[in-house]
């Protein structure tokens, strides 16, 4: 059995975030991998067969801070892993809405990747663009832990009196929203008496609100249940949407992103309105387990019109989509995929 640490990715909050417990916590943790991995976590370095380092590691971090790190585990004999499911290299030439990297947190990030003894990353593209600073990488896609979404409501929405249209995101994901805006405000202001947008998450541009002065618009509040467990097991009780919206620009930051949206939306019980961007095109299938939109106003006005007036066609991507996720995309069947990488890499 190897003792493996992770260094996850955190804020001044000292909790994992989303991404560290999609990405390593939870398939790590999982039943299959237990007889191989002990696991242990926690933001400063303990002794291991296997180091983990997620992404930025600390929100105060500096390249000597790296420097130490990646010394004390050759020292140790440690095989050190970094694992990233962002193109962080490129997060400064987009100037990404409300997140940027200083530039110690950029050398950190090269730095990390230059000196691991392996990657592993969750998108193909992702791979390309590290493939420069270490030529051994591999891609384990995301996967959902299935025990979040047990005990999900069912609710009969032909009690409600409005149709709900419903966006998640990080105030990371502002730009993206921004991008659909015209096209959500034409809806809901043609639909008025019979239509609802719920957002949840962090906005972090209040104008981003402000653009649906006088529509019907909620801000769904998620209380105490900020760490993903309980967000997800929030979602799965709480939410009662007809349709889901995963607007995503098209750029060389976004190109690397995972499908996260559409697991998390499918496995919902979510038919999906998705960008159609390299993010989601590979995995969604068009008007069988989601519908793809070209990023403009005219291919979301209809994509909204085309799902809104098609209970049937929206209820049988639903049940598409949920069921390839439940098949294909949860730990039950992925989780292995980690041990592979990592034996991959210790070997």
């Amino acid at each position: 059995m190897f003792k493996v640490h992770v260094l996850y990715e955190h804020s001044s909050t000292i909790k994992p975030h989303g991404s560290s417990y999609i990405r390593v916590l939870l398939p790590l943790t999982y039943s299959t991998n237990t007889k191989d991995f002990y696991v242990t976590k926690c933001t400063n370095y303990v002794s291991a067969d296997i180091v983990i380092v997620e992404r930025t590691w600390k929100p105060n971090i500096t390249l000597s801070l790296a420097q130490e790190l990646v010394e004390t585990a050759r020292k140790d004999g440690s095989c050190l892993i970094y694992t990233i499911d962002d193109n962080l290299l490129d997060i400064k030439s987009q100037l990404i809405f409300n997140h940027s990297l200083t530039n110690q947190q950029l050398m950190v990030v090269r730095y990390f990747a230059r000196e691991a003894d392996g990657i592993i990353v969750s998108t193909e593209y992702l791979k390309e663009r590290f493939q420069h600073l270490n030529k051994k990488i591999f891609v384990v896609p995301n996967a959902l832990d299935e025990g979040l979404f047990q005990g999900q409501t069912k609710r009969n929405k032909s009690d409600r009196k409005r149709r709900v249209i419903g966006y998640m995101g990080t105030h990371t994901h502002d730009a993206d929203l921004m991008m659909v805006i015209q096209a959500l405000r034409t809806i809901l202001r043609k639909n008025s008496d019979s239509l609802e947008l719920q957002l949840v998450g962090c906005i972090a541009d209040s104008s981003v609100i402000d653009s649906f002065k006088g529509l019907p618009i909620k801000v769904l509040d998620i209380g105490n249940n900020g760490d993903y467990p309980n967000f997800m097991r929030w979602m799965s009780q709480t939410l009662d949407w007809d349709l889901a919206i995963a607007p995503l620009e098209n750029n060389s930051f976004t190109r690397c992103k995972s499908d996260i949206k559409f697991l998390d939306y499918s496995a919902l019980g979510l038919a999906g309105i998705y960008s159609d961007v390299a993010s989601y095109n590979n995995t969604v299938r068009h008007l069988e387990t989601g519908y793809l939109a070209a990023n403009n106003v005219e291919a979301w006005i209809e994509a909204f019109e085309s799902l809104l007036g098609d209970d049937r066609l929206r209820t049988q991507i639903a049940n598409n989509a949920r069921e390839y996720v439940l098949s294909n995309r949860t730990l039950k069947h992925c989780a292995q995929n980690w041990q592979q990488a990592i034996f991959s890499i210790v070997n």
